[in-house]
């Protein structure tokens, strides 16, 4: 059964770093592999995610109510 490994990718073009979850076969190249990640990172994509992630949520009405 295969591990799952936690890589941090950087991004030269976006400057963050990133994750990616991967199970990889012991065959491949892990350093090349990582360079095929980061050059196709969505930079764009990253960034409205982490703004989503970042903001601000609403508080429904009806439970805030109930803390009181």
């Amino acid at each position: 059964m295969a591990t799952v490994k936690r890589f941090s990718i950087f991004c030269s073009k976006c400057n963050q770093k990133f994750p990616v979850f991967a199970a990889l076969h012991h065959s491949i190249n892990v350093d090349a592999w990582v360079k095929e990640k980061a050059s196709n990172h969505d930079c764009k994509a990253f960034a409205e995610q982490l703004v989503k992630e970042r903001a601000a949520r609403p508080i429904n009405p009806i439970k805030a109510s109930k803390k009181s």
